[in-house]
């Protein structure tokens, strides 16, 4: 379990993205074996389902929503484009009107239905298989030896 937690931990966090600092694992040995356990913000579900329109009675967040949108703009360096009556929106006037958005119908991943999960390439079928094999094999070890040192 350790060096399965070891392998994926790097792989979960960049996928995590901006969640990234909420990601913990921890193991736990006791004497029915070892647990593993990751957990991360409640928010990491709007990696793969996107985000849904705010509820009207949600509380404000710190930062905002339009806080996270102007940072996220001025790091991809973005550029707004000019309106139709030819004016340039500056770069927190572009952040207010994505903000708005996305309040009201939610983010495009979410608009589109989710289902782009960034995880698929961590959490593989093969990687599980894996896990479940090196798992198998180290209880029928412990079965052997509890077999082998057992009187009739």
């Amino acid at each position: 379990m350790e060096q399965f937690s070891a392998d994926i931990m790097p792989e979960i966090l960049t996928a995590s993205k901006r969640f990234a600092p909420t990601v913990t694992s921890e193991l736990k040995t006791n004497a029915n074996g070892t647990t593993l356990t990751i957990s991360g913000s409640p928010y990491l579900s709007t990696l793969w389902e996107g985000r849904r329109p705010t509820s009207p009675s949600a509380p404000k967040g710190s930062p905002t929503l339009q806080q996270i949108l102007l940072e996220w703009i001025k790091s991809k360096s973005i550029v707004p484009k000019a309106l139709p009556n030819g004016n340039i929106p500056t770069l927190e006037q572009l952040s207010w009107a994505m903000a708005k958005s996305m309040h009201k119908k939610g983010d495009l991943l979410y608009q589109r239905g989710g289902k782009n999960n960034s995880f698929d390439y961590v959490f593989t079928k093969s990687r599980i298989d894996g896990l479940i094999n090196l798992l198998s094999d180290e209880a029928f070890k412990n079965l052997e030896v509890t077999i082998k040192n057992t009187t009739i």
